[in-house]
């Protein structure tokens, strides 16, 4: 399985503005309803919000993965957001969020879903994909990079 196929160009933001949790995830939903990926961007942002009531996505290293399922995703979305500044997710490690990695699943094919999941925690750990993208200053890197690292595992 390879994660780059599922990559979009207009899915990637860099240099994040927003610092905390919450208003991250509703701009990103907000965004995912005007491209129309979604309808219902409150009922996904409360998914997302209610995983993170439950445990934090945030992974340490500066990483975040919030995910849910979703009766209006077909097969998958990943965003990749970029955050120079960093977004308080409440860490483990108490670190800043410099990536997000969301994903949005459908509830037909959970499998994938958490392959997606494994195969993001893998890249993270097996490679330097991390300390790459956070420098990244433009989608079009942040694609090679994001592909290259996958090649690697």
């Amino acid at each position: 399985m390879k994660l780059f196929k599922y990559l979009k160009k207009d899915c990637i933001f860099l240099d994040f503005e927003n610092k905390e949790k919450d208003l991250a995830l509703l701009k990103l939903t907000r965004f995912l309803k005007e491209k129309g990926l979604i309808r219902n961007e409150k009922d996904v942002y409360l998914k997302l919000m209610e995983r993170e009531r439950l445990q934090s996505t945030a992974i340490g290293k500066g990483v975040a993965i919030p995910h849910c399922f979703s009766d209006e995703i077909k097969d998958l979305i990943i965003i990749i957001v970029q955050s120079r500044k960093g977004i308080n997710f409440n860490s483990p490690d108490k670190k800043p969020i410099r990536l997000i990695f969301l994903i949005l699943g459908s509830k037909d094919n959970p499998s994938l879903h958490l392959k997606v999941l494994a195969r993001i925690a893998r890249l993270i750990k097996e490679t330097e994909i991390i300390g790459r993208l956070i420098h990244c200053s433009n989608v079009e890197d942040i694609m090679r990079i994001f592909e290259e690292e996958e090649e690697k595992i």
